[in-house]
């Protein structure tokens, strides 16, 4: 979902190669060190837009040619463990070239460093971010956003770092006013209490970072992760159950949390459109819900 449009713009400027898909167009494994090396180490760049995981393995071959990376990722305990092999061949290895993270970290840097120019100290610090399908956008995969709605998340209140555990999150999701005609909730994600110290503000004693969704999103997210949808581990029984179809919205409205009939009646409209109350044999993964759950995505 990211790759298409950064090509797109990179292909604007004529005096841009591209490898895919202006003139040398490549089929290659990224999990395969032969594979991957030959094109890494041809080029000055590389733009890095595969699940986050395999990064650290480019940066391997980028680091053999001398070539430098760029990811639109967070900053990973796996790459940051690459900096000093990344520095003694001199490349540079971008991370958090995003909306968030990335243009948050901009924006959040300009306004601390216009307050400290003026003498003042920052006290709290939010940020929050982002929107659409499902009232959230996917700015990567589903299979790799939807468990993000599922972790724990901690942040810094009065001083002090509050904990919330997994199950909690979606319940913790608040109305939040952006502008006239949104109707947006937040939440806080599970990387916030760093960042008083990235951001060099230690006269803080608040500090939350954390995604916008449509008001709505967060029921839904509770509903599929009650239904057991958002489960990543194979369950042997999954396939038969998911297929007694009349079994399963009298489940929904047993299992799930509504707050009243009419939230009920929208969740179970959104599961229906989305395709999950029409599952068929062809395309049930194995005993996996959330890999059965994402192509509808």
């Amino acid at each position: 979902m990211a790759a298409l449009p950064c090509v797109q713009y990179l292909s604007r400027n004529p005096d841009n190669h591209i490898t895919f898909p202006r003139t040398h167009p490549i089929a290659l494994d990224a999990t395969s060190e032969a594979d991957r090396d030959q094109p890494v180490t041809n080029y000055a760049a590389a733009i890095s837009l595969v699940p986050y995981v395999y990064h650290p393995a480019v940066i391997r071959s980028a680091i053999k040619g001398n070539t430098q990376v760029v990811t639109t990722s967070y900053l990973s305990d796996a790459v940051r463990e690459l900096d000093d092999a990344a520095q003694s061949v001199d490349i540079t290895v971008l991370n958090e070239a995003s909306l968030d993270p990335g243009v948050d970290h901009l924006y959040a840097i300009k306004k601390i460093d216009q307050v400290h120019a003026k003498g003042g100290t920052v006290l709290e610090l939010c940020s929050y971010y982002r929107g659409l399908p499902l009232g959230f956008k996917f700015p990567w995969s589903p299979r790799a956003a939807l468990p993000s709605q599922g972790n724990s998340a901690r942040y810094l209140k009065d001083g002090s770092v509050v904990e919330i555990p997994t199950e909690d999150l979606m319940a913790t999701a608040a109305p939040y006013h952006v502008m006239d005609g949104y109707d947006v909730v937040a939440y806080p994600n599970s990387g916030s209490v760093p960042f008083r110290d990235f951001y060099r503000i230690p006269e803080a004693h608040a500090g939350i970072r954390g995604p916008l969704s449509y008001k709505g999103n967060s029921s839904f997210v509770l509903a599929l992760a009650s239904l057991g949808w958002l489960e990543q581990d194979r369950n042997e029984g999954v396939t038969e159950s998911v297929r007694r179809h009349s079994l399963f919205i009298p489940r929904i409205k047993t299992v799930a949390k509504f707050h009243n009939e009419a939230e009920s009646r929208c969740i179970i409209a959104g599961l229906r459109w989305i395709g999950i109350l029409s599952l068929d044999k062809s395309i049930i993964h194995e005993g996996h819900l959330l890999d059965t759950f994402c192509p509808k995505l």
